[in-house]
């Protein structure tokens, strides 16, 4: 009688997906987190918001505009758009993994750990840079109508407002990376761009002279500077207080190469150090 093996057929091996797929699969559904929780939809509501209220003061102003002008208005609000999708994008991208338990059903996966962050950190830039744009495209139209032209310094402006948004992005994931509970780190996040580095540049560079040219927020407010022609300069100016008295007050400005060496900076070193702390970070009870 013949023998007939089960095993005559042997079961195909099924080949994990390569690293790029694992990045991409990641930032897809982070992107679908986004649009489930309303995030995006959020962001895009307050940005129509302030694009109307600018757009509306812009037209009833009698005053005379040029386009860079126009779209220097628009930047001025620019950074305030930036910190608030830091926040949303990725003051929780790592921390909710942990809190909501939902690194239970992500990390036994054969999937790296590297993967998981590049792909997170890629959806919340695409989310940044889809808000900036549209932003911007709608400044540059208003520049072209109320300006009479067309703001080649608005592209610059677009140009560092999209990597100062990447660098407060970068930020963003380091502190969710070590945080506890997601409301900690959203709060953490808006108060540190918000308050926290505007209190130190000012107490630095306005009252004590000290150029805050190596802080994150500073080289980010250089994509309002960039749109104003010519480029203000440091200026330092003394009053007469009374009694023999006097108040030094000390104006500083970015240094537009500077400042985009050091949003890179900020970006490359707190999305290293976000991630080795997330590879090293484990789920507790």
């Amino acid at each position: 009688m013949a023998e007939v093996s089960v095993n005559s057929t042997p079961r195909e091996a099924r080949a994990l997906p390569s690293d790029l797929k694992q990045v991409g699969v990641v930032a897809k559904y982070d992107v679908m987190k986004y649009l489930r929780s309303r995030r995006l939809l959020g962001m895009l509501i307050i940005e129509a918001i302030v694009l109307i209220a600018i757009t509306v003061l812009l037209a009833t102003s009698s005053n005379p505009k040029t386009a860079d002008g126009v779209v220097g208005q628009y930047a001025g609000f620019a950074t305030i758009l930036i910190v608030i999708g830091a926040t949303l994008f990725g003051g929780d991208a790592i921390v909710s993994e942990y809190q909501g338990r939902t690194g239970y059903l992500l990390f036994p996966n054969p999937i790296k750990k590297v993967s998981i962050i590049i792909g997170k950190f890629i959806s919340a830039v695409a989310a940044m840079v889809l808000i900036l744009v549209i932003y911007y495209a709608i400044a540059l139209v208003a520049g072209l109508v109320m300006g009479n032209g067309f703001s080649t310094l608005g592209l610059a402006s677009l140009g560092l407002a999209i990597l100062y948004g990447i660098s407060a992005l970068a930020v963003a994931f380091l502190i969710s990376s070590f945080m506890k509970g997601t409301a900690g780190s959203l709060i953490l996040t808006f108060a540190l761009f918000f308050f926290v580095l505007d209190i130190i540049s000012s107490i630095m560079g306005q009252l004590g002279g000290i150029k805050p040219w190596f802080l994150l927020n500073f080289a980010g407010s250089s994509l309002s500077y960039v749109t104003t022609d010519p480029f203000p300069v440091d200026s330092v100016e003394t009053l007469d207080i009374g009694g023999g008295q006097s108040f030094t007050f000390y104006s500083f400005y970015p240094d537009i190469g500077l400042s985009i060496a050091v949003m890179v900076a900020y970006a490359v070193v707190a999305l290293v150090l976000a991630y080795l702390i997330f590879r090293r970070r484990e789920m507790s009870a």
